[in-house]
């Protein structure tokens, strides 16, 4: 049952809203509808809404995170109601990419070697180029017409789409804040990390309608029934995955704790590979996957080495144990590579796995190979190749009554983790156990080797399988189905950590079936309708 409808209201495209209460319309229209000085509330909020979930990204795997993106998503929401909201939904990307990613400026000085000044420059440009993903989101808010509007659907659908238009460095989301909110998290496996996001700002604007503008809709109990509905999935889930049923494997982390400023001492190199050994060979044990983390061993190994015994800097105990390890690899057309190289209990070494998404400015320079001169630019940056396809690594193993068993794992290197899309075709090409093997020392002591685990820890979900990431200096660590992190070591320490996972066959519905083809179909149909809108000229969007 609607209230009559006051068309002067501060919502743009032409919608209307009930009326409020006198006084805080009032309030509203005169602080959001008003441009210049008395324009008192909308940059505030902007600017809160960045905050929030800037610190909720310092805090992850919090109920701290999970409650400040809420609160995010509610003022972002409010802000981009404004009928002038371009510029504050700009302020509050901008705030959320300075402050959420500060570390990126001591990550591009280390990793791609450039100093200070050139540095604060790059991440200056970043956090410019990146908050123009809330430019973005505007323009499909304010675009999108009465239809997407009736049923709450403007914000939620337009900051989900500005995503997959928008230049994105690393693949975050306000969805990536609710891991320690276990329930609603669990619907990650059916639409992944993005259905998340979408429920939380489709909740949020019925919320920010209904309490300030006191609007109310039948359509908006949807949203709310769909937020019970995954609740209910997730507690089912949490029932189900608490104590999955499968082959169980022994995983031994090794972290090293190689510092940066050791890197170029005289033989430093060779003593962080052998105390490696020397863990593995303390820690390990028969039927055991022992993990090193990305580049453990710093030096170019053929592709087509074939065994362990052949290269002693290779790991191998011979007691029935198992590696995998971060390394080099190059082809017989001397094709350079960042890869993970299996070695099996007989020492049997298969082909390797060639990461395939490559850091710019520190694995390659961009554009390099059409203006050779840019190379120049960066001395440090690497010329690796991209690999081109998910790899699944068998390992014959055996129980302890003698029985065999195939242990089925896929490597994800560095950020890979981070790309949904890889673990999915992964884990539909068979892998049981998905592996992250990360140097993430380039991070120092900041919030970004914990923002880069909590982003991992969807991959968990989606679909279903344990995720052991293992890496130089931390955070190494073993994440269940449920994406609750159950072994972990500290951060810049020296140490093993031996956790016990289930080996998974299922298949969730995000990896068998979804995967990311509602967001595109999504998309498709959103376009259109902006495109149609506009070209009639028939309910302009309020620039």
């Amino acid at each position: 049952m609607h209230n009559e409808p006051d068309h002067s209201a501060l919502v743009s495209s032409g919608e209307t809203v009930p009326a409020a209460r006198p006084r805080l319309r009032r309030w509203i229209k005169a602080e959001t509808e008003t441009a210049g000085p008395r324009t008192v509330l909308v940059f505030p909020a902007a600017v809160l809404s960045g905050a929030a979930v800037s610190v909720a990204w310092w805090y992850p795997e919090t109920s701290a995170s999970a409650l400040l993106g809420w609160v995010a998503a509610f003022l972002l929401v409010f802000v981009v109601r404004a009928r002038r909201s371009y510029l504050p939904s700009y302020l509050s990307g901008l705030v959320c990419c300075s402050l959420g990613f500060y570390w990126v400026h001591g990550t591009v000085s280390l990793f791609g070697g450039f100093g200070a000044v050139p540095a604060a420059l790059l991440f200056a440009l970043y956090a410019v180029v990146t908050a123009g993903q809330f430019l973005v989101f505007a323009f499909l808010h304010h675009n999108l017409g009465p239809w997407f509007d009736s049923r709450a659907l403007r914000a939620p659908t337009a900051l989900v789409l500005s995503e997959f238009v928008s230049v994105r460095l690393f693949q975050w989301n306000y969805g990536h804040t609710q891991i320690a909110f276990t329930p609603f998290a669990q619907v990650a496996d059916v639409g992944g990390a993005l259905l998340v996001y979408f429920l939380m700002f489709w909740v949020a604007e019925v919320a920010v309608r209904t309490i300030l503008f006191r609007e109310w809709r039948k359509a908006f109990l949807v949203p709310l029934l769909g937020f019970g509905l995954a609740l209910g999935h997730g507690f089912a889930a949490m029932s189900r995955y608490a104590t999955p049923r499968g082959e169980t494997q022994e995983v031994i982390l090794v972290q090293g704790n190689f510092p940066l400023s050791a890197r170029f001492e005289e033989g430093a190199v060779e003593r962080n590979v052998q105390r490696l050994h020397d863990l593995s060979a303390t820690a390990g044990r028969a039927n055991a996957l022992i993990v090193w983390p990305e580049g453990a061993i710093p030096a170019f190994l053929p592709a087509d080495l074939g065994s362990a015994r052949a290269w002693p800097v290779l790991p191998w105990i011979g007691d029935g144990s198992a590696f995998l390890v971060g390394s080099y690899a190059i082809d017989r057309d001397q094709n350079r590579y960042n890869a993970a190289f299996a070695v099996r209990p007989d020492g049997a070494v298969p082909p390797p796995y060639y990461k395939r998404i490559l850091i710019p400015f520190g694995e390659y320079m961009p554009f390099s190979s059409s203006l050779p001169w840019l190379k120049e630019l960066n001395g440090n940056a690497g010329v690796f190749h991209a690999g081109t396809e998910a790899k699944v690594f068998e390992y014959p193993m055996h129980r302890a009554d003698g029985t065999e068993y195939a242990l089925k794992v896929a490597p994800l290197i560095c950020y890979e983790d981070t790309v949904p899309a890889l673990a999915r075709e992964a884990t539909r090409g068979g892998a049981e156990l998905l592996v992250n093997l990360t140097y993430d020392t380039w991070f120092g002591r900041s919030a970004a080797p914990f923002e880069h685990h909590l982003i991992a820890a969807f991959r968990a979900i989606e679909n279903r399988r344990y995720l052991v990431r293992a890496t130089n200096t931390g955070l190494s660590a073993v994440v269940d189905p449920l994406g609750r992190t159950v072994a972990r070591l500290p951060i810049f320490e020296e140490g093993t950590a031996s956790a016990r996972v289930v080996l998974m066959t299922e298949q969730s519905l995000y990896t068998r079936f979804v995967g990311e083809t509602p967001w595109w179909g999504l998309l498709a149909v959103s376009l259109a309708a902006i495109a149609r809108r506009r070209w009639s000229g028939a309910d302009r969007a309020v620039p």
